[in-house]
């Protein structure tokens, strides 16, 4: 008898859990997972198989360079946006910003973010989704366990990621003075720090 009410609690106790689990992995949203640009965000928008796959090495200083589009694009529209570039840069800072990772890179003065979504935000249609979800698993496990606050890193690494443009009115930690971000993050190779 006792171990029948054992049994029954701990199916409850599952039950409950599996309730307050959030609906982000079984069906990414707009509302769980960034907004109206989500879709841009988590690579799995109508233009994504327009965007170069294989990065083009290049300079938080040339992105930071590049004309702000207006109005801000909501879809592909621009050749910074169908292209995933790689920098070199050191990560200063980063923190989890709802379902995200994000991270500041810095390199010879300028400033821009990386962004790697959370794996439960990515859907079937995300491309290059393993590569997404293995560089989330593989900051955790290599660069620090990130948290709700901003925390120094220090490592020196190549970060691939698709061009992304975001409102350079809503000024972030870190951020490019025109909005521009690498997000999704699809590469991530340390050079200095992060387990090397």
């Amino acid at each position: 008898m006792r171990r029948l009410a054992f049994i029954a609690l701990f199916l409850a106790v599952a039950a409950t859990a599996a309730a307050a689990a959030p609906t982000a992995a079984t069906r990414p949203s707009a509302q769980a997972c960034g907004g109206i640009l989500w879709r841009l965000k988590t690579f799995s928008d109508r233009g994504r198989q327009r965007v170069k796959i294989a990065p083009r090495l290049t300079t938080i200083k040339a992105i930071d360079d590049r004309q702000y589009p207006h109005p801000l694009p909501r879809s592909r529209s621009t050749s910074f946006q169908r292209q995933t570039w790689r920098v070199i840069a050191q990560i200063t800072e980063y923190r989890l910003d709802g379902n995200e990772l994000r991270l500041v890179l810095f390199d010879d003065g300028a400033y821009m973010n990386a962004v790697i979504p959370a794996p439960a935000c990515l859907s079937r249609t995300t491309r290059a989704r393993g590569s997404i979800s293995s560089v989330w698993s593989r900051f955790f496990a290599a660069c620090g366990r990130a948290q709700r606050t901003w925390q120094p890193q220090g490592a020196v690494v190549y970060v691939d990621g698709v061009g992304f443009w975001s409102s350079r009115f809503k000024m972030r930690r870190g951020m490019a003075p025109n909005g521009a971000e690498l997000h999704p993050v699809t590469g991530l190779t340390p050079i200095a720090g992060c387990g090397t």
